[in-house]
């Protein structure tokens, strides 16, 4: 099973670097892109960070722990999630967003690959459940990219998100309040994720 397994994560690595390629050309074909912004999406740095944590799994985690596979796993799961639900109800049906997402990626990105992961983990689970408050430091990459991304709006006039700009209706306690649910989500998330290990798994204490 698990040959197959690391068979098929070759394939969603494969998949995902594509997808990456035809979302820049179509960036590209419109006239619309630009490396640094590109670079600078959630999506593509969570589909980033995703095709890694699946080579290390393919390759066998490549010397990693243990626990430290698991919470690259657990933090890949949780930030593919939160780019499917958030693109899901925030994103997907705006206009400015749609113009500039190439419709085979975006399913890429924001449906297959989050629910790949997401499979990946039930079926090929930890053989320790992450510790809730070790999990919690899967936190650090959202958050740092939220305060990246409110610092560099605020010099440059770019949010990567419409719902990140201050301009939109409600300013900026719009973004906080916004911000504020996906990050309680995220929080609940993290909770689930750690559920979908067997129960018999005991906490990792290693990490």
């Amino acid at each position: 099973m698990i040959g197959g397994l690391n068979l098929l994560r070759w394939v969603l690595v494969a998949v995902s670097i594509a997808a990456i390629f035809l979302q820049a050309n179509h960036l590209i074909a419109i006239g619309r892109f630009e490396l640094g912004p590109f670079f600078s999406f959630f999506t593509i740095q969570a589909n980033l960070i995703a095709i890694g944590v699946l080579v290390i799994s393919a390759l066998g985690g490549m010397g990693l722990s243990e626990g430290f596979q698991a919470a690259l796993r657990g933090a890949s799961v949780l930030y593919l999630t939160i780019t499917g639900l958030v693109y899901a109800v925030l994103l997907s049906q705006l206009p400015m967003v749609k113009e500039i997402v190439d419709p085979v990626a975006d399913g890429v990105h924001h449906l297959l690959m989050p629910l790949w992961v997401l499979f990946d983990w039930v079926v090929d689970p930890p053989r320790n459940r992450p510790g809730y408050r070790r999990s919690l430091w899967w936190l650090v990459y959202p958050l740092s990219f939220l305060f990246f991304s409110l610092l560099r709006g605020a010099i440059t006039g770019w949010y990567p998100y419409p719902f990140l700009s201050p301009d939109q209706a409600g300013g900026w306690v719009a973004v906080a309040i916004v911000s504020g649910v996906i990050l309680l989500i995220a929080c609940g998330l993290i909770g689930l994720i750690r559920l979908l290990v067997p129960r018999g798994s005991r906490a990792d204490r290693s990490l």
